[in-house]
């Protein structure tokens, strides 16, 4: 599977904005399409990508004018991008490596012809581990860093945590417990493009809820596929007396695919992802 190319995997069709764009009308788009990236074209060129987190680092905690401000001032740029003839497991080893969750496929001639994202990549966590037996938990995986915050406090205070912990997801708290979950797809969705006053509204009011917790001595593959079932990219995770007790982020998905360490094909397939791109044969200066 990770030999095929990733043409296979990929969301085909690319969501795009001009370059002439305000930083509101890319937003207002990505709420409207349920996406978390817009590729920004210049003359029908990749010029950069816009994407969920940079809504929370470039534009909620500055103090720009979304529907003045171009999109050129908070897009990220260049676009990462590989041909769709690609093989999986060396698009797979640029994600790892460069940490980043979208990576441009592009067809003959350089034309944008689809996309790769963490959910593509949990789609195939969950391929990979289907039928095959397991004994793994997701409390031997999941992280421990939970960052939280009350439910009264602001959506100010909040995004503002977010930044502060570079996390994308708040797990909200009420009485102690948590009532809720405020990710950067909730920034974008009910946050970005309205007319809330962020430091006056209580987090509560725009969190997404209920809440949705699995136990830590799930198996790793039932984590993954309900997170792919619900379009989830956070999974919160209680012990062994119902507490919270850790985190399953998209943002290490690739940790979580390569965890389905339960035979030596599997093993080797992720092994091989981050040896790939740490040779030095495959090393490319800047």
């Amino acid at each position: 599977m990770l030999s095929n190319k990733v043409s296979e995997i990929m969301t085909a069709g690319v969501i795009t904005s001009p370059a002439s764009s305000t930083i509101f009308d890319v937003m207002k788009l990505m709420a409207a399409r349920k996406v978390g990236a817009v590729v920004i074209t210049d003359d029908q060129a990749a010029a950069g990508i816009f994407t969920e987190h940079d809504v929370v680092r470039r534009v909620m905690i500055k103090k720009w004018d979304p529907r003045k401000t171009g999109i050129k001032r908070a897009m990220t740029s260049p676009v990462r991008a590989v041909p769709q003839d690609t093989h999986i497991i060396e698009a797979l080893g640029k994600m790892y490596h460069g940490r980043f969750r979208h990576l441009l496929i592009r067809g003959e001639k350089g034309a944008m012809v689809g996309m790769v994202s963490m959910r593509d990549i949990l789609k195939l966590a969950v391929k990979l581990g289907q039928g095959l037996t397991e004994t793994q938990t997701i409390g031997s995986l999941m992280s421990k860093n939970i960052v939280t915050v009350d439910a009264s406090q602001s959506i100010h205070h909040t995004v503002e945590t977010m930044v502060e912990e570079n996390t994308g997801c708040i797990v909200v708290l009420s009485g102690g417990k948590p009532k809720g979950i405020f990710t950067e797809r909730d920034i974008v969705k009910r946050v970005a493009i309205s007319d809330v006053d962020t430091r006056k509204t209580p987090i509560q009011e725009v969190m997404t809820a209920p809440i949705v917790i699995m136990s830590h001595s799930a198996l790793v593959g039932e984590v993954l596929a309900e997170m792919h079932r619900r379009d989830f990219r956070n999974m919160p995770i209680r012990g062994n007396k119902e507490e919270l007790a850790g985190l399953v982020s998209m943002g290490d998905v690739l940790k979580y695919a390569r965890a389905l360490d339960i035979d030596d094909s599997v093993r080797r397939a992720w092994k091989e992802v981050e040896e790939f791109w740490e040779s030095e044969e495959h090393y490319t200066p800047g």
